[in-house]
């Protein structure tokens, strides 16, 4: 097997800007086949608010299949990856939500309200299998349990292919799981440089405005400067660790967002998404 399968781990290895469509809900086949046409990066599929529906994951991931396109590409890398955005492991530990998650075929994970080294560390463990002992990153211990029906499948890889590269980058090198947390919390953005220290396996981290705003008082005014405040603190913290830093952006501010350092930009899916155009000729993809 050559090349990268997440397309995302890619992009920023290259350097690159790169682009998510969000939120997607489970289920509705037409939506996830627009939206896989549209030119995003990866599209990140909603379980946190609408219900944890495991079937309609399933259903949108068999939806995003394009055989014209694998076979014109000639390789099994996704031309949109998936990505799920879960319940709080963070806060609520539900170690088992990850592991299903994962078990589906997904190749990224979003974790929301991530507040503490703790439960930061609780998310890794859960989205790893166990290591060998000796072996360069065998710590954070993986806790995923072993099942080989769904997403070796869905990959288009053997068992054993699939346990090779089902690790998260860039924790291993070689690794093609994506995690994303999002600090989303008052604690959390002052717990981020602790967390970024002590936990490996985090692929990037998603500074949210929303829970933030709730937060901070202003109920959902995320123009306030103290939301702003929050944001620019945890850019500022993934750029003095070297990790990569996301962020929602309309197409009002995304060339601002870009020339900030953002590394990973978000939009609402639409099937005419300024944003998305607007921020590829910003970053000159």
């Amino acid at each position: 097997m050559a090349g990268r399968l997440n397309k995302v781990i890619e992009l920023l290895e290259a350097g690159q800007v790169v682009f998510g469509g969000g939120m997607v809900w489970t289920g509705n086949a037409d939506e996830a086949m627009a939206y896989a046409d549209l030119g995003y990066d990866f599209i990140i599929f909603e379980m946190e608010h609408e219900g944890f529906d495991l079937p309609g994951l399933r259903h949108s991931l068999q939806s995003l299949l394009n055989r014209k396109q694998i076979a014109a590409q000639g390789d099994l890398q996704p031309a949109v990856v998936p990505f799920v955005r879960v319940p709080p492991n963070a806060r609520e530990r539900n170690q088992w939500v990850i592991k299903q998650a994962l078990d589906t075929g997904v190749y990224g994970l979003i974790v929301p309200h991530m507040d503490t080294v703790e439960q930061a560390k609780a998310a890794v463990i859960a989205s790893r299998y166990p290591q060998a002992e000796g072996v360069a990153d065998f710590e954070p211990v993986g806790e995923r349990g072993w099942w080989y029906r769904l997403a070796p499948r869905y990959w288009g890889l053997g068992v054993q292919e699939y346990y090779d590269v089902a690790d998260l980058w860039p924790l291993d090198p070689n690794g093609e799981l994506f995690f994303m947390p999002i600090i989303e919390g008052v604690q959390g953005v002052r717990n981020l440089p602790a967390i970024l220290r002590e936990v490996k396996g985090i692929s990037a981290i998603w500074a949210g405005p929303g829970d933030l705003s709730i937060e901070l008082g202003t109920r959902g005014n995320m123009a306030d400067p103290r939301v702003e405040e929050g944001v620019q603190q945890v850019l500022k913290t993934c750029q003095e660790f070297g990790v990569p830093c996301a962020v929602f952006a309309s197409p009002r501010d995304v060339e601002k967002r870009i020339e900030q350092g953002f590394r990973i930009i978000i939009s609402g899916p639409s099937r005419t998404d300024q944003t998305l155009t607007t921020g590829k000729r910003v970053a000159r993809r």
